[in-house]
């Protein structure tokens, strides 16, 4: 269904430059066409998200916090049908099946999942209730923010995620935000 309707941004996108922007203005066309065939909410969603990420571009000299990004903003649960996703776009598009980068993306997202780094934030060695009892910081939005912050953090490196580093870290963060 993916493969489907992955290019329909294309044609609200057309110009000199060829479509910029249509994994975004499809992915958007994309779940509201699948809503209007009532398509499960699950699916839309699913479909809307690889569309949208179909068009990403990779570069062998991506560090591994980069990978590991990529894999955080895709979803481990997402990467294999992205991946078939954009084999299936490159046969359509005349180009071979797999390009040597795809392959060598794959090779290295399998790397960073089987050494099982953090990816989200629930993989954190703290959580938003730890922040709250020993940081005193309160629920809401900016928690979130300091949730983020530590993640991008761990993403970099990954031996950072241990309780007291991160709460150090979300200490500071906190004591900077509190002297602008």
């Amino acid at each position: 269904l993916a493969a489907l309707v992955h290019d329909i941004g294309k044609p609200a996108t057309a110009g000199d430059a060829g479509f910029p922007g249509h994994d975004l203005v499809g992915a958007e066309l994309a779940a509201a066409f699948l809503a209007r065939i009532r398509m499960a909410r699950a699916t839309q969603d699913r479909i809307a998200h690889l569309v949208r990420h179909h068009m990403f571009n990779y570069e062998p000299g991506w560090s591994d916090a980069a990978v590991r990004r990529f894999i955080a903003r895709i979803g481990e649960h997402a990467l294999e049908e992205l991946f078939e996703l954009r084999e299936a776009d490159n046969v359509g598009s005349g180009l071979p099946r797999d390009d040597g980068q795809l392959v060598e993306l794959r090779r290295r997202v399998i790397e960073q999942l089987e050494a099982q780094v953090p990816l989200t934030r629930s993989d954190l060695a703290v959580n938003g209730d730890d922040l709250m009892s020993e940081l005193g910081l309160p629920a809401g939005p900016e928690l979130g923010r300091v949730l983020d912050h530590l993640l991008d953090r761990v993403l970099v490196d990954s031996e950072l995620n241990d309780r007291p580093t991160l709460l150090l870290l979300a200490q500071g963060l906190q004591a900077d935000r509190e002297s602008r």
